[in-house]
């Protein structure tokens, strides 16, 4: 009669005295093992705040890029507005509002992609000859729309 009970408090020994994952995990863990745990944690902690600052980075490029294409259009609706053209033109108006949303289009795609580019590539993407490019492709529109008045 007696095994019964004796064998209900023998297991109740061994529950109470079981360990925990971890605490056997760290038994039988050496230190080898967890010098390598512990770099890829640091080494996990750094991807990530390189990860956010990444993200920060594109954010306030596209918001820089943003404003810069709005310059156009705000320019535009400033003249419009003092001088009130609507009244007196308003196809003019309109056309006019086109022309600066799509310079204003181009501006931001220009820069979003310069910016973006420097940004992924670093030092490698050469930002001086990527500028000189746009500025060749701004004066030859110039000299397109003077040749074209002529």
């Amino acid at each position: 009669m007696m095994k019964p009970h004796l064998l209900i408090l023998l297991l109740l020994a061994c529950a109470a005295r079981a360990q925990t994952p971890e605490e056997l995990y760290e038994a039988y863990s050496t230190p080898e093992t967890r010098a390598v745990l512990e770099r890829f944690e640091e080494a996990e902690r750094r991807s990530q705040e390189a990860e956010a600052a990444a993200k920060a980075r594109r954010t306030l490029t596209l918001g820089g890029a943003i404003l810069i294409g709005l310059i156009p259009l705000g320019y535009i609706g400033r003249e419009i507005i003092r001088k009130k053209s609507w009244r007196d033109n308003p196809g003019g108006t309109v056309r006019a509002l086109g022309v600066g949303l799509a310079g204003g289009a181009v501006l931001f795609g220009l820069n979003y992609g310069v910016l973006y580019l420097k940004i992924k590539y670093g030092d490698g993407f050469n930002t001086i000859l990527a500028f000189l490019i746009v500025a060749a492709l701004v004066a030859g529109a110039i000299y397109l729309m003077k040749k074209k008045q002529s």
